[in-house]
């Protein structure tokens, strides 16, 4: 890894804004205009991430393995997080999760490339293009360094 990438993306990071471009680019909010989420990267290579809506609806129950299917798919949906290792290269300015476990069973043991940019404070992340629901988005989230 680069030394100075690594420094750069090195700490944990607060989620500011969560978009998805269509190829047309109209932006979509995939989870919600309302989102939070954390972001953290070690000097060891490992990292997690976790984006979730604000207002999930509670479920009725106080017991969480109780939740309707109703409840639990707008949980499913307006949650996503995996955790991991990473590895930067720095011409390419990728940066990219090596998956280990995530809320989204099909990226387990698989590589998430994202582009990467450092504006003062902030991290910008992008995606290749993702297919969801019959769409091909690039995703954009940006982060505030904590």
């Amino acid at each position: 890894m680069n030394a100075d990438s690594l420094a750069n993306l090195t700490g944990t990071w607060r989620l500011v804004s969560y978009e998805a471009r269509t190829s047309s680019g109209e932006i979509r909010y995939p989870v919600g205009r309302h989102v939070v989420g954390q972001l953290f990267y070690d000097v060891r290579g490992n990292m997690s991430a976790h984006v979730m809506r604000v207002d999930l609806p509670m479920f009725a129950s106080d017991d969480s393995g109780a939740g309707t299917d109703a409840e639990v798919r707008a949980a499913f949906e307006g949650h996503a997080s995996y955790f991991g290792t990473y590895t930067i290269d720095p011409s390419a300015r990728t940066v990219t999760h090596h998956v280990r476990g995530a809320s989204y069973p099909n990226w387990m043991g698989h590589d998430q490339i994202r582009y990467y940019r450092i504006d003062g404070s902030h991290l910008v992340l992008s995606t290749p293009p993702i297919l969801f629901r019959q769409e091909s988005l690039e995703y954009i989230l940006t982060w505030e360094r904590i």
